[in-house]
């Protein structure tokens, strides 16, 4: 006798049979939009890893990590610069804080902010290089990460670093890492990982006051993480005039540092 959901799994299996085939082909648009696959091709084909050797990949990062987190001794570039900070939702207030440090040090600025953005999105389109192309900044920073960095495959994320750093050439940048506001699974050590040495600002760990969804830094919490970036910078690898705005330069309001607003890709 058949049971009555013979008919239930027989589907089941079914989907899981093209989800799994589909996972192994190429890429695959319909209509324009590429579909999104399950990462079955990845668990099946990944090579057997013992728990011994999980523990030395892991001695091994340490070491990286703490050889790239480092003090450099780099003289300071006293130009001025033409800044592009770009990146996820995080960078609003960001920009606005280091617009003062602009303004302070004779920097120039623009800000784009894609909400909802990560890295896949930034890698995988050309509007990075649209906005290089348009600013021709000689200074960047990257606020991403925020949307991705509670992932626990965090591997998955490295061509998209790869591909983003790509884009931005030869032209000197800091990327200002998550502000992580619960427990994430080694996003920023992969970061600290691909990132050269002295380019990776780990935020990670900062006391920051948060607005009311819980998420994002306010404004003067804001201030203080770039304010501790500024100190930062004197030992990273792009070291540049950023001394600390006069008081009258703390009072900048986002209407007045022309930020470019992107669309969420959903």
């Amino acid at each position: 006798m058949k049971s009555k959901y013979t008919s239930l799994w027989a589907i089941l299996a079914s989907v899981f049979l093209v989800v799994t085939i589909i996972s192994f082909v190429g890429d695959i648009t319909i209509w324009g939009w590429k579909i999104k696959k399950a990462p079955i091709a990845d668990m099946l084909t990944a090579p057997f890893e013992s728990q011994e050797d999980k523990e030395h990949k892991e001695l091994q990062r340490r070491e990286v990590a703490m050889q790239k987190e480092k003090a450099l001794e780099v003289k300071i570039d006293s130009m001025p610069k033409n800044f592009l900070i770009f990146g996820d939702s995080m960078s609003e207030n960001i920009a606005l804080r280091l617009a003062a440090y602009a303004a302070q040090n004779g920097h120039k600025l623009h800000t784009v902010n894609w909400d909802s953005s990560g890295t896949r999105i930034w890698a995988s389109t050309d509007t990075l290089s649209y906005f290089i192309n348009r600013y021709k900044p000689d200074f960047i920073f990257v606020t991403l990460g925020s949307n991705e960095s509670f992932a626990r495959n965090v591997d998955h994320y490295r061509s998209y670093v790869r591909a983003i750093l790509e884009k931005l050439g030869d032209i000197p940048f800091i990327w200002i890492g998550p502000p992580s506001f619960k427990e994430e699974h080694g996003f920023n050590d992969m970061l600290l990982e691909e990132l050269p040495a002295g380019t990776f600002f780990r935020a990670h760990g900062l006391e920051l006051e948060r607005r009311r969804d819980k998420i994002h830094p306010t404004v003067k919490a804001a201030a203080y993480e770039v304010d501790s970036l500024a100190r930062w910078m004197r030992h990273s690898a792009h070291p540049i005039l950023m001394d600390v705005p006069a008081d009258s330069l703390s009072n900048t309001k986002i209407k007045d540092i022309g930020i470019i607003y992107l669309k969420a890709m959903h």
